[in-house]
């Protein structure tokens, strides 16, 4: 250990044990947003980029809730879909997780993934637009964020659906993932 690491260590201890968590779990992670994006080719021909995105993306995130079926936001959120635009704000916060997108080529965002940080656990969740879901989409960012939550050493991860979500069943069925019923 050299004595740079070694100073760095010591005062990462004298935080306070949660502070001290979240500073060695943003440390695991890197940068909050980096530059790039990976393209994703959708059986049916048609490109995807996927990127990490935060609050700076809040009226692009609206603007899709806009365009979701109460329907997929019941799905998602389990609860009044009047209230779904009031959790964005949380959601896209790098202070209590990560999310990725999913957008056309047009910038258009058509999918949301997101992995929060739930004490000593760690939550997915994704939202798609009723037009892209059942395309490869969900299952996409579900894959990533399982990569995302193994890269950070999340010793588990979860997600809480409803049966009827069969789409989200599906996705996770597809990586193997155990569902408990």
């Amino acid at each position: 250990m050299k004595v740079g690491q070694a100073l760095a260590l010591t005062k990462l201890w004298k935080l306070k044990p949660a502070a001290r968590a979240l500073v060695e779990l943003d440390a695991r992670l890197g940068p909050r947003l980096p530059d790039g994006q990976d393209l994703l080719t959708l059986p049916e021909g048609d490109d995807i980029a996927v990127r990490r995105i935060d609050t700076g993306e809040l009226a692009a995130a609206k603007a899709m809730h806009e365009r979701c079926s109460a329907r997929t936001l019941t799905l998602r959120y389990h609860g009044p879909v009047g209230d779904a635009d009031r959790y964005l704000q949380h959601l896209l916060s790098p202070r209590f997780g990560r999310t990725l997108a999913a957008q056309t080529s047009t910038g258009r965002i058509v999918g949301l993934g997101h992995l929060l940080w739930d004490g000593d656990e760690t939550e997915i969740a994704l939202l798609i637009e009723d037009d892209w879901q059942r395309r490869g989409v969900g299952a996409e960012l579900l894959r990533r964020l399982v990569g995302m939550a193994g890269e950070a050493h999340c010793d588990s991860v979860y997600a809480v659906t409803q049966a009827s979500n069969t789409g989200m069943v599906a996705a996770m069925r597809g990586l193997g993932l155990p569902l408990d019923y």
